[in-house]
């Protein structure tokens, strides 16, 4: 019987030091794979279908990693990554680490060292950003 009662504790004790240590995600409906699929280009008063094209944000924890591809190859091309705060209605992305080859415009990202969006809408499967220099709107992927 004290075997058992010792087993079971064991068991409870591992089971909650094991789940104390993974890291929660707590970026709710915004975190997640997210595939662009419109920009609306203020600069040059432009709308761009990307829908046909393979440009994502990539949101986990604290970090924000784009990627675009504009063919049909396999390969996708390193944009950047960096780092974000959700605040009320508010996005503030910057981005730290970003590829020679990469124009961060194909993504969105008009001012990657400081940008802010104002979350236009954002459930589980929508999302809609703009900025000073456009407006995004991305599907859940």
């Amino acid at each position: 019987m004290i075997r058992q009662v010792k087993k079971i504790l064991y068991i409870f004790l591992f089971a909650v030091v094991v789940s104390s240590c993974q890291k929660a995600d707590d970026n709710g409906d915004l975190g997640g794979f997210w595939k662009l699929l419109k920009i609306e280009d203020f600069t040059s008063a432009t709308t761009i279908d990307t829908k046909e094209y393979k440009r994502f944000w990539s949101i986990q924890l604290r970090v924000l990693a784009t990627s675009s591809e504009d063919d049909n190859s396999y390969s996708y091309a390193y944009g950047g990554k960096g780092r974000f705060q959700h605040v009320g209605d508010s996005l503030y992305v910057q981005m730290i680490t970003i590829s020679p080859s990469s124009d961060l415009k194909k993504v969105g990202l008009y001012n990657p060292k400081d940008e802010r969006f104002e979350v236009v809408h954002l459930n589980r499967d929508k999302m809609i950003l703009r900025s000073d220099s456009a407006l995004l709107e991305f599907r859940k992927f």
